[in-house]
């Protein structure tokens, strides 16, 4: 039997809809709000949260959960190949997109978005299974969603093995500035100026970022979530790859996990990934993956800005994130 969706949707404020309107192109309903947090989700999204709340979850599956651009592929490809017997091979023949189901996608493309899903090229597609086909596929399932935790199904961390990895928001808001323009979201002219403003004024989809990261951080002792920081990685991989072959039960030689932290490099992945999203300028999929960049497109007032927007979203928790040792 179904359980009803726990949480209020409501649209966006006329203001805000305009404001969403003028950089989401090609939406014609109404952008919504979900929850107390006041999650920030497309039209379609509500006529399909309770079919996402509802999904049956099982024992084998494997859920990456992650805020957008918070090193998601970093971490799928890493989560992917452990489970997989370092299957390099398999791993080069299909890209990410068809190892893992995006469930909620599909809600969140604009209705003429909806109509080109099938002329764009298997490579370029951000999945090919959805909430919809989930059902069918078989086990094990790898599963990728940006939707927070209150939003998924309430047996997730009960039952299967859920990787959840948080970076530092102002980074997250220069590598998603370049994504939502790549991606075709927002047109080539938005400044970062601009996107900040809306980043910190909760106007960028599944923010505010602060609320999602914090939900995991607050279940980052269940047995059966692995919560990570994208600075981590980048200070020690070799690490971040003995806790996850613990944590999914895999054991490898130390020559096998030198070969894959090689395999995992940002210049390899960069490489090597069969994502191959068209670049344009920076706007390309795979950019610089250094923590602490994103500071050299903040003027003096967007770096006060960012201050006070960390400080005041930290002052109510103990987690931090790390510094990234050069």
């Amino acid at each position: 039997m179904a359980i009803r969706f726990p949480h209020e949707i409501k649209p966006v404020t006329e203001e805000e809809d305009l404001i969403l309107k003028k950089y989401y192109k090609g939406y014609s309903r109404p952008f919504v709000r979900v929850g107390a947090p006041g999650y920030l989700a497309t039209p379609g999204y509500q006529d399909h949260a309770e079919d996402i709340y509802n999904l049956e979850i099982r024992p084998d599956d494997i859920w990456v959960i992650p805020f957008s651009r918070s090193g998601t592929t970093w971490l799928q490809e890493l989560v992917w190949l452990v489970n997989n017997n370092l299957d390099y091979v398999a791993a080069a023949s299909q890209p990410l997109s068809k190892r893992y189901a995006y469930i909620e996608y599909v809600t969140q493309k604009s209705d003429a978005a909806k109509k080109m899903l099938q002329s764009i090229r298997p490579e370029q597609r951000a999945t090919f299974e959805s909430f919809e086909t989930l059902p069918n596929l078989p086990s094990p399932r790898y599963v990728k969603s940006h939707l927070p935790l209150s939003r998924l199904p309430p047996a997730l961390l009960d039952t299967a093995k859920v990787f959840y990895i948080a970076r530092d928001p102002r980074d997250v808001a220069v590598s998603l500035h370049f994504a939502v323009k790549l991606f075709g979201y927002f047109s080539d002219e938005v400044t970062f100026k601009e996107f900040w403003d809306l980043f910190k004024r909760d106007l960028v989809l599944h923010t505010p970022i602060f609320s999602h990261v914090k939900e995991a951080w607050e279940k980052r002792h269940n047995p059966n979530l692995f919560f990570l920081f994208y600075e981590d990685m980048q200070n020690n991989l070799p690490s971040v790859i003995d806790k996850v072959c613990n944590f999914l039960n895999k054991a490898y030689t130390a020559e096998q996990k030198a070969e894959l932290a090689r395999h995992l490099s940002f210049e390899s992945m960069k490489k090597t990934s069969t994502y191959s999203k068209p670049s344009k300028g920076e706007n390309s999929f795979f950019r610089k993956g250094k923590s602490g960049s994103g500071v050299e497109y903040f003027d003096d007032a967007m770096k006060e800005e960012a201050m006070e927007f960390m400080e005041k979203n930290l002052s109510d928790t103990d987690m931090r994130f790390p510094v990234v040792e050069i």
